[in-house]
């Protein structure tokens, strides 16, 4: 669980890229959305895991959700670049 979050965060700037390419602003939050919607569904399943699994607590679930909220918002603030870069290079290639 914890490696499909890495992978899918280390996809998100692609998803930017290619949404300037295609030159749709209106879908620039839509990944970072979907990504809060899999954080808070995960955070859940770690609460739920409290008791039961050997590393699952309060503070390791406070834990995760933070690092990966702070990763998430430091991506946020590089996306207009990402897109307006997708859309230069749409506009090269065409």
């Amino acid at each position: 669980m914890f490696l499909l979050t890495r992978r899918i965060s280390s996809v998100l700037p692609l998803t930017w890229l290619l949404i300037g390419c295609v030159e749709m602003v209106w879908l620039l939050p839509a990944p970072a959305l979907l990504m809060l919607v899999f954080l808070s569904w995960r955070h859940r399943h770690i609460l739920a895991l409290v008791g039961t699994a050997p590393l699952a607590s309060d503070g390791f679930a406070k834990h995760v959700m933070v690092h990966d909220l702070l990763r998430l918002g430091g991506q946020m603030l590089l996306s207009p670049l990402l897109y307006l870069l997708g859309t230069q290079a749409a506009a090269i290639i065409s």
